[in-house]
């Protein structure tokens, strides 16, 4: 039995970390996945661009989908690949890309054709805590990789709070600096001393200044995690209509209407200068999917 799927990659509008509830922005960088299921065969082999890899996130999305689908996930091994685009431990939603990605290819492999986009969602959800991949479980990061578009979440209820569109083409621009992520140097309830301040960032882009939130998310969690946040504003020196902090970090995200190309490459001259890398995609709005057999 094997399956496979493609799902997308997403940046921060507001984490959830601080109050629970998140917003998150589609961006078009892609995650496949392959699923191969054996029965009688309970060891799980997980590939990640090709190399082998101790992924436990992906072993738990694949057995929640085949306890949810009524199996007994240990009859059960196999072979989890995945490639991706998305650079991967620096705040992209990589693993909520994957996992997205790995749930419909598990899905595809069983050949199960009936099956709820929230059910998916809270499969990774579970499978994200489960791993420690995630604190909440990432509702709001797998939402945007599922759906495309901006989508609101409550995490902790696993809540779909609201899901719409890119009204118009956005250019996102991301820089990704060498050094690592803080998130392991600061602890869940220090960041939750900011849940004030992040319920307003939530507000404000619930109410559709999307591009606000994400500048004033990126400036509180940048604060909380030690980052310099002068890269965002220069961001927002060039040009963009937000920019900030994306997930736990260290990138970076900005959005530019698409009619802004010289204000762009501003930017990446000016954050080229910093050193890391820069990367240029556009906000996504199309869905995760199964990829059919030819």
């Amino acid at each position: 039995m094997k399956g496979r799927a493609i799902a997308f990659g997403a940046v921060s509008i507001v984490n959830a970390i601080a109050s629970g509830k998140g917003a998150t922005a589609g961006v078009r960088l892609t995650t496949s996945a392959e699923v191969r299921i054996d029965n009688g065969h309970d060891r799980w082999r997980v590939k990640i661009n090709g190399r082998e890899s101790q992924s436990n996130l992906a072993i738990q999305t694949v057995r929640k989908v085949l306890k949810y689908f009524g199996r007994e996930p240990e009859r059960f091994g196999g072979l989890i690949s995945t490639k991706t685009e998305i650079p991967i431990g620096v705040g992209l939603k990589s693993s909520s890309s994957a996992s997205i990605a790995v749930a419909l290819a598990s899905i595809a492999s069983l050949g199960e054709k009936e099956f709820e986009d929230d059910q998916v969602l809270k499969l990774s959800a579970e499978a994200s805590l489960e791993s420690g991949a995630s604190v909440t479980g990432a509702f709001d990061d797998a939402a945007s990789c599922l759906f495309g578009g901006i989508n609101h979440t409550h995490n902790l209820q696993r809540r779909l709070v609201n899901s719409v569109r890119f009204e118009e083409p956005v250019n996102m621009v991301i820089l990704v600096p060498r050094q690592r992520s803080r998130r392991a140097s600061i602890g869940v309830d220090s960041v939750r001393r900011f849940s004030g301040l992040a319920e307003v960032a939530f507000s404000t882009s619930l109410k559709g200044d999307h591009w606000q939130a994400m500048t004033l998310n990126g400036l509180i969690y940048s604060a909380v995690y030690g980052y310099d946040p002068s890269p965002a504003l220069v961001a927002i020196g060039a040009g963009a209509l937000g920019a900030g902090l994306s997930g736990t970090g260290p990138a970076i995200a900005s959005a530019f209407r698409q009619d802004k190309r010289s204000s762009v490459k501003t930017l990446i001259r000016r954050w080229r200068a910093l050193g890391g890398s820069v990367i240029c995609t556009r906000a996504n709005n199309d869905r995760a999917r199964i990829v059919e057999d030819d």
